[in-house]
């Protein structure tokens, strides 16, 4: 392309100079000096060679030059998109989110679609949501049928009432039963993604039943584990152990939650024959008051999380050396055992 048919007067080109002078941003300086090099008798290909943009670039701004003055080059100009939802549609958008957590940007792309008759690649979906305030959440999970705040802030005013006012020496235990399978959980840990960690998983389904106590206070563990299913004859058999493990307190309070094979009538009357011992039962859905659920997870952090073991008896063996040793974890369970309650 050869130079175009104009000539620069000497006070256009002073006047181009004085604009490359005061623009400090190289961006927009760069025009200015391929005007002056086109004012020079420079052919614009060879222009656009020098100030590394192309002819098309160099040419837009000669011709805009022309047009419209410098000050049309003294500036980008910018005229951002309108966004192709308006407020209101975006509203609807965010509310949709919020109450039907779509797992996958794909289900909102199809919403706008299907509502609005709009298409948004997907990751200016991610942006729209991201810039709205919306993150990728891992929900938290409570019971669908969870007691008043009332009632709950009640069962845990009775807690703190007993312990200080029964006999000296009494133990306050939190206790339920829980099933580990002999499979393993996986669970977000470091690795490499150039070679993603695998875990192997078992084919069988055998598990050990549980039926625990926790201590609070001393943050000593009471356990009665097998191969037998839980009922209320088992039920029965952990409490003797109980007994055995605290047979020089006054009074041993089991806080509990409303499983049937606890409130059997032979556990009644067992209960009945052993004034010593005294079961409270917890609100209906209410596992956020029962401390013992925080050791479960703590059971399953150290049993079965990113853990493999080929032989049902192997994962036995560890699941006894870890809930028959559980004061090596007292560091640990200071922190997490806390008699801090969480309302729900």
């Amino acid at each position: 392309m050869e130079a175009p048919e104009y000539t620069f007067s000497q006070e256009e080109i002073e006047q181009i100079k004085r604009y490359r002078d005061k623009q400090r941003d190289a961006r927009l300086k760069v025009r200015f000096i391929a005007l002056l090099l086109i004012a020079q008798g420079m052919e614009i290909h060879i222009v656009a060679k020098i100030i590394g943009y192309s002819v098309q670039s160099t040419e837009n701004w000669f011709h805009q030059y022309q047009s419209k003055g410098l000050d049309a080059l003294n500036s980008f100009q910018y005229k951002p998109k309108k966004p192709y939802l308006n407020p209101e549609q975006i509203e609807q958008l965010l509310d949709y989110v919020r109450k039907e957590k779509p797992e996958r940007i794909k289900m909102v792309q199809a919403y706008i679609q299907e509502n609005f008759n709009v298409k948004y690649s997907i990751e200016a979906i991610r942006q729209l949501l991201k810039k709205n305030g919306l993150k990728l959440l891992l929900p938290k999970t409570r019971p669908g049928k969870a007691p008043t705040k009332e009632e709950q802030e009640e069962a845990i005013k009775l807690y703190f009432e007993m312990k200080r006012s029964y006999p000296c020496g009494s133990v306050f235990l939190f206790g339920d039963g829980m099933h580990l399978v002999h499979q393993n959980v996986p669970g977000f840990c470091w690795g490499d993604p150039k070679s993603a960690p695998v875990l192997p998983t078992n084919t069988g389904r055998k598990r050990l039943n549980i039926l625990g106590a926790y201590n609070p206070d001393s943050h000593k563990f009471t356990h009665l584990t097998g191969e037998e299913n839980c009922d209320a004859q088992r039920a029965i058999d952990f409490f003797e152990v109980i007994l055995k493990d605290y047979e020089d307190a006054p009074k041993i309070v089991l806080i509990l939650d409303n499983a049937k094979y606890f409130k059997a009538k032979i556990v009644q009357e067992w209960l009945e024959n052993n004034p010593r011992f005294e079961i409270v039962y917890l609100p209906p859905y209410s596992p956020n008051l029962n401390l013992i659920e925080r050791f479960w997870r703590f059971v399953k952090e150290k049993l079965v999380k990113n853990k493999y073991y080929e032989k049902y008896i192997t994962f036995r063996a560890k699941t006894f050396q870890l809930l028959n040793h559980v004061y090596k974890h007292v560091h640990e369970l200071r922190t997490l055992m806390v008699e801090k309650f969480q309302i729900v």
